[in-house]
């Protein structure tokens, strides 16, 4: 599973002022793409302050709701990389605009992808992020991979989840990277159909699998 870099903005959307016909809540995040010896092409995550009003402790991307200070939506995720990563926005080639997704939370996010081209001396907001995670794709082939029905949902609506190592990635950060490299990286690896084990979200604990 290896991205294409030098042919992945041809593919992408290179508008950043259409802002989505929603009335969910407008956000943007950053899908930090990185590429290095050691560990090959991977993504950058974070795992949000426990503290938090929203998705508390979920491994997530930089980004958030728009700001009326932000010009458009790419200023926005750029914006919250910034307060986030403690590093600064010139870090950072972006690649483009990828679809986004309307959230069962009342979100709208717009991803946009950026190639990482700092050293991972990461500064980040303990206020906001507890941690950072770097995510090579190699561990997505061989991770653990679940699917459920989404309760009190249809029944073709589906939940992903990759058991890290890290912990628990699930929701909309997993939906964003699954449909990215679904249609950039020919990702086709097959989750493994579960049902629920627990009555709200996250819906499941592998650990009790």
């Amino acid at each position: 599973m290896i991205l294409d870099f030098s042919n992945l903005s041809e593919g992408l959307s290179q508008s950043w002022e259409d802002l989505p016909n929603t009335t969910e809540k407008i956000s943007s995040v950053i899908i930090p793409i990185f590429e290095t010896e050691s560990l090959g092409q991977g993504l950058i995550l974070t795992q949000r302050s426990a503290h938090l009003k929203s998705h508390p402790g979920q491994i997530s991307f930089p980004g958030g709701v728009v700001d009326p200070t932000d010009s458009d939506l790419l200023q926005c995720a750029l914006r919250e990389w910034e307060e986030e990563m403690g590093v600064s926005r010139n870090l950072l080639k972006i690649l483009g605009r990828h679809e986004g997704l309307q959230t069962r939370t009342g979100f709208h996010i717009t991803p946009f992808l950026g190639m990482y081209t700092g050293d991972f001396e990461f500064s980040h907001n303990p206020d906001e992020v507890d941690r950072i995670i770097l995510l090579p794709f190699s561990e997505l082939l061989s991770t653990p991979f679940y699917a459920i029905q989404i309760p009190g949902q249809p029944p073709d609506h589906f939940a992903y989840y990759f058991d890290l190592k890290d912990g628990l990635l699930w929701g909309a950060t997993c939906e964003m990277i699954l449909r990215f490299l679904r249609e950039y990286a020919s990702f086709n690896r097959k989750p493994e159909l579960i049902k629920p084990n627990l009555s709200t979200p996250p819906f499941l604990n592998p650990k009790l699998l």
